[in-house]
């Protein structure tokens, strides 16, 4: 990936990956590439990508930019060892991929054991009777299996209490046996598990290993949810797949003694053990139950399988408790990786849609800003961390007037972002048509009401300016007032307009005029701009905003665009922004 190479005169060398449509360079901690350069301006310069080429290009800044060494005018193209000074700062464009190649090699995977592929861990209550098993069966000579039983075990510390009479310790040959049979389970869990699959395909798998090793005749597995820490439900079926499962009600004080204390639970009859003889399992009939935690220590249990039978003759004992453990001692690093890779896609997937929410915004603002003889335009949108819909943009017609535009489409993410590229194709096309402001604002308006959600709408603020004579015809659709700071010292505000975009298709819309006099200065803004916070909650407010531009009015545009800035981080304090701050700038000059 290319990336910005930033040497500092006074502090160790950093590197800033090229991962953005645009990035912007400055003194300002709001842009993403800050540099605590006392010659820098608070909103310096830039770097964008228009395909597979980066351009440089100065915004305006008080001390300028250099690009090897000449001054910067205009977008230049970069290229690997370019040099861009700011002050006393350097910065070099580097891209890798242009003069580097890498070979991969793909190494055959070596056959293993499927006991060898197992990952264990030392949490007493999950991985301890798989641990003992697997050393046991080594040295022990395998015998039979027998479909849907599991022979008598020697474990008898799984922590449970039984309810059927003590067991008679079995002879060597049965225990040959039983340990060949428990690593022969251990080795087909781990097989069928480690097959690639979705989180709800591993459960739908461990759920069939539980018919299979177990002579139940119900099975459900339960998982924590990470945000409400609630069980929930993942899967659940009868032992004939083609009954309804209905509804499977589990004692709370086996939820709670298996999540809550990591204890795996075992009764051969439920409907007399003193311990949970509740309505739940009265009502059902359930005679025998057995329960087990899920967790790759101790620790952190997050998860529970339970099995239940009605049928008198398929009582559960120590042994099936064995199976049922060793099974889930298996299963639970399953589950927990697949858990991990899900929370990792989603992750992923949210920063997916964040980075394509930011580009599409980034992609529809102005590359640059337009010359107009005897005028100076600035624009800039700083977007926080979660992506709103914040647009502007200038519009240069044939005649010499310009369009001048800000809206603020409703809600956040990639939806927000996706409605304001409708809103900047719907406004290219009117003010093609000539039309006056009125009819372009009442089209565009038409347009969003049929196709956006009822419950989204957009705030704009549309102007055109005729360089000439200075003249502003306006019209605001539901926007924060515009400001114009007047060099005799008055400000004015352009409210005249309508109520917000996409609400009412008919709404009759009105425009407002005003002028332009040398030395006055534009200010449109999003809401991000009053509604910035500080650490009580304060509110910037307009006031402010109004005080900053009116003190900096002999400022050129991007004088005032960067002390606005200044004005914000002093007030927020470091507090996190809330929604994307977006300005505007029309200054004429005196």
């Amino acid at each position: 990936m290319p990336e910005l190479i930033v040497t500092y005169p006074d502090r160790a060398v950093d590197t800033f990956p090229l991962g953005r449509l645009r990035i912007t360079i400055g003194r300002s901690a709001r842009n993403d590439v800050c540099i605590p350069d006392p010659f820098a301006s608070r909103v310096h310069a830039e770097v964008r990508r228009e395909g597979d080429q980066y351009f440089l290009q100065d915004l305006g800044s008080a001390n300028g930019t250099l690009y090897n060494g000449s001054r910067v005018e205009g977008a230049l193209p970069l290229a690997p060892g370019d040099l861009i000074q700011i002050g006393e700062t350097a910065i070099e464009f580097r891209d890798q991929a242009a003069s580097a190649m890498a070979t991969m090699i793909n190494d055959l995977p070596s056959a293993r054991l499927p006991e060898a592929t197992i990952a264990l861990s030392s949490g007493p209550h999950t991985t301890s009777g798989l641990l003992e098993a697997i050393e046991g069966a080594r040295t022990q000579s395998s015998g039979p299996i027998r479909a849907g039983q599991s022979p008598p075990s020697a474990a008898q510390s799984s922590g449970a209490t039984a309810t059927q009479p003590k067991i008679t310790a079995p002879q060597p040959t049965t225990i040959s046996a039983q340990h060949g049979d428990l690593l022969a389970l251990i080795s087909k869990v781990s097989v069928t598990l480690l097959a690639p699959a979705t989180l709800d395909e591993i459960l739908r798998q461990i759920v069939a290993l539980v018919f299979e090793a177990v002579p139940s005749e119900r099975c459900l597995i339960m998982l924590r949810d990470e945000a409400s820490q609630d069980l929930k439900v993942r899967v659940a079926q009868v032992r004939d797949s083609k009954s309804d499962v209905g509804e499977i009600r589990v004692s709370r004080s086996i939820i709670e003694e298996v999540v809550g204390r990591g204890q795996a639970v075992l009764t051969s009859d439920a409907q007399h053990d003193p311990r949970f003889m509740s309505s739940t399992m009265t009502i059902q009939g359930i005679r025998s139950v057995l329960a087990v935690p899920l967790g790759v220590e101790e620790s952190k249990i997050f998860g529970i399988i339970y099995a239940d039978s009605p049928l008198a003759e398929a009582r559960f004992s120590e042994d099936h408790l064995t199976v049922l453990r060793t099974l889930a001692s298996v299963a639970s690093i399953r589950v927990e990786n697949a858990r991990l890779v899900e929370e990792q896609w989603d992750r992923e997937r949210l920063e997916r849609e964040l980075h394509l929410a930011r580009e599409i915004q980034q992609r529809f603002q102005p590359t640059t800003s337009p010359q107009v003889p005897g005028y100076e335009l600035q624009g800039i949108s700083f977007p926080c961390y979660e992506i709103g819909g914040d647009y502007y943009d200038f519009i240069e017609r044939p005649d010499g007037r310009v369009v001048i535009a800000l809206g603020d489409v409703s809600g956040k993410g990639t939806s927000a972002a996706l409605m304001m590229s409708s809103l900047h194709a719907a406004i290219h096309a009117q003010a093609a048509t000539q039309k006056s402001i009125g009819e372009t604002i009442s089209a565009v308006n038409r347009y969003l009401a049929e196709t956006i959600p009822a419950n989204r709408f957009v705030t704009l603020f549309f102007a055109e300016l005729d360089p000439q004579t200075g003249t502003l015809n306006f019209l605001n659709a539901g926007h924060n007032p515009p400001l114009i700071a007047h060099a005799g010292g008055t400000m004015e505000q352009l409210g005249a307009g309508g109520i917000p975009l996409g609400i009412m298709p008919d709404f009759p819309y009105r425009e407002g005029r005003t002028q332009l006099h040398p030395g006055d200065a534009l200010v449109v803004y999003s809401d991000g701009v009053t509604e910035t916070q500080n650490v009580t909650g304060e509110e910037f407010g307009p006031m402010r905003l109004y005080d900053t531009v009116s003190r900096n009015l002999e400022a050129s545009a991007a004088g005032i665009r960067d002390k606005i800035e200044s004005a914000l981080t002093k007030f927020a304090q470091g507090t996190d922004s809330v929604d994307d701050i977006t300005l505007v700038i029309v200054k004429r000059q005196a």
